[in-house]
């Protein structure tokens, strides 16, 4: 008998009176492949992918197993291959697929056949109710072939699927093996066809379900308890030590920028040490899960293990991230009150509504530092980073320093600090260093404000750095930069006057070529305008103390008129390089810091 002879009339037997099906003497139905797709998702969404594929392979493997048995007994097959080819022609008959044999080879040690299947009613179906997989998944097709050649080929084989239309390849693909002569991720596939009963499966996923629900239930006990205890006023490691005594793990949470973790509990010694080193090296030690709220993450939630966290693990964990959240955003929310009540009171300060002794009690209210001493305002202007990332760092590198945002501007208030400007440059380098290093793609300017002796004072602090801060994103662009008070008190009362856009653009226009001749020439004659202006455009004095005769002075100062187009016999000539010298050398030590 061929294969090729085989006819659906032929092989099948339909009695109309009674049903009744016949396939060599077996009874057999006619199914509908919507039918069958239907009965394929409820057994994926009972028992879930792993194991409905488990079933569907040994369920056809059955098929396969009694086609196999049934088509052997049908013809005197004169060869195993026609056998073979009849069992792809049944399948063929029986609407499941079109299968089409390329390869097969049959020997005493090796078995091999390879094939494709078009139009796949399992593909079809699989797609229609779970969309396109990673992996094949005409399970009862492979089920199939493995059962038929289980009944009708002495040798353990191995089937799997190289292609498959249900995971988007153009068609599908069968391989066939000898155990021996597959790969060891191919025999993979044979774990799958152990006994296990329907009845053995569900136990299994009731096991499964109790157990899940047990996690739900222990994870939810587990968020109420750091729920109540939020409400209660719990601290961040208080609310940490209760997640880590759930978890039995170390954790942290961290921000973005900071040095150290805002809070933690460690429940061994080793582990803060572990923590630290596996935060440069970023091993597997730490598992990281964002804190959000509104799309803005608050900070990062780390959890400290070397093991891979079990499922129940990972519900308390997602639970206790909300809470988190809601922490965080709580801290947030009350710091943007201290931020606007810190703000208003400034507002306050520079109107002069209340008499001294008023603000000074409302002051120590609202306030750490003490009103009644020297303090200094330094202002933060930035580009490219969040202030409140900024003040986050700033706020833990300075526990004992006021700090605080206002109008997108972080705020530093100095309490009781030293008039000696070493002092504050040294104060203002330190700071410069560490928000630059820590900041790298932002540009910063950094402006200290004058001494306020007096509370009164300090809203004029903090308009003098303020107006600092705006000179230096005018002077250095897209730089970042910080200077203090004092190098700019020659000139701040025309920063309060003036916009700083126009001032930079005054001394280019007074001094440019006189600028660009002692560049391009090696030549002092900048300076000999500054002694000249210092001893108040008297000749003699300037050439004496330049160590110039009368004569070569004059030379130089028709140059320098030259230059400049201005009359320094008058004040108001005077005045305008005196003005644009200040402003130069203003500019001149920011470059000089840098």
């Amino acid at each position: 008998m061929k294969a090729n002879r085989l006819v659906f009339e032929n092989a099948i037997d339909i009695n109309p009176r009674s049903g009744i099906i016949k396939f060599n003497g077996n009874r057999m139905i006619l199914k509908s492949a919507e039918a069958l797709g239907f009965f394929r998702r409820d057994i994926i969404q009972t028992l879930n992918m792993e194991r409905a594929k488990g079933f569907l392979l040994r369920y056809g493997w059955a098929c396969g197993y009694s086609a196999g048995g049934s088509i052997e007994k049908m013809y005197n097959w004169k060869e195993l291959k026609e056998l073979i080819r009849a069992g792809a022609a049944i399948h063929t008959l029986e609407g499941v697929v079109s299968v089409q044999i390329d390869v097969l080879e049959i020997t005493n040690d090796k078995f091999e056949m390879e094939g494709k299947w078009f139009h796949s009613y399992e593909a079809e179906e699989h797609v229609r109710h779970f969309g396109f997989s990673d992996e094949s998944v005409c399970w009862t097709l492979i089920g199939y072939v493995a059962g038929f050649l289980a009944k009708t080929y002495p040798k353990e084989i191995v089937v799997f699927e190289e292609k498959c239309r249900g995971k988007c390849d153009d068609y599908c693909k069968f391989v066939v093996r000898t155990k021996e002569h597959a790969t060891e991720e191919q025999l993979e596939i044979l774990r799958y066809f152990q006994d296990t009963s329907l009845a053995d499966e569900l136990d299994n996923t009731f096991n499964e379900l109790k157990s899940l629900n047990n996690s739900i239930v222990h994870s939810d006990t587990i968020h109420k308890q750091m729920t109540h205890a939020m409400l209660e006023g719990y601290t961040l490691n208080q609310l940490l030590y209760l997640l880590s005594d759930a978890l039995q793990c170390s954790v942290t949470v961290e921000r973005r920028y900071l040095m150290k973790p805002i809070g933690y509990y460690f429940m061994h010694e080793d582990d803060e040490r572990v923590y630290i080193e596996a935060s440069r090296k970023k091993k597997e030690f730490r598992h990281e899960y964002d804190i959000m709220t509104m799309k803005k993450q608050l900070g990062t939630l780390v959890i400290l293990s070397h093991k891979a966290l079990t499922r129940e693990q990972e519900m308390i964990i997602e639970r206790a991230v909300t809470v988190f959240s809601i922490y965080l955003y709580t801290q947030i929310q009350i710091a943007q009150s201290q931020w606007k009540k810190k703000s208003d009171f400034l507002d306050e300060v520079m109107s002069q509504q209340s008499p001294s002794e008023e603000l000074i009690k409302k002051a120590r209210n609202i306030f750490y530092f003490d009103p009644s001493k020297n303090n200094r305002v330094i202002v933060i202007t930035m580009e490219h980073e969040e202030p409140e990332i900024v003040h986050s760092f700033l706020a833990t590198e300075y526990l004992n320093v006021e700090c605080f945002i206002k109008n997108q501007e972080v705020l530093l208030i100095l309490e009781d600090c030293k008039k000696d400007v070493q002092y504050m440059s040294n104060f203002l380098s330190g700071l410069s260093k560490r928000v630059m290093e820590r900041f790298k793609q932002a540009t910063f300017q950094i402006g200290v404000g004058k001494n306020a002796e007096k509370l009164e004072e300090i809203g004029n602090s903090y308009n003098d750095a303020k107006l600092i801060c705006q000179f230096l994103r005018y002077a250095a662009p897209q730089q970042s930069q910080a200077a203090i008070y004092e190098n700019f008190q020659h000139i701040m009362l025309f920063l309060k006057t003036t916009n700083p856009r126009e001032l930079l653009q005054f001394y280019k226009e007074v001094l440019g070529q006189l600028l660009e001749y002692d560049e391009q020439n090696h030549a002092t004659l900048v300076h000999t305008l500054e002694v000249f202006l210092n001893h108040s455009g008297n000749v003699n004095q300037t050439a004496k103390a330049l160590n110039l005769s009368i004569p070569g002075f004059r030379y130089r100062m028709e140059k320098i008129e030259s230059l400049l187009q201005e009359d320094m016999r008058t004040g108001d000539g005077r005045f305008r390089c005196h003005l644009a010298l200040k402003i130069y050398y203003a500019i001149k030590t920011l470059e000089n810091k840098k």
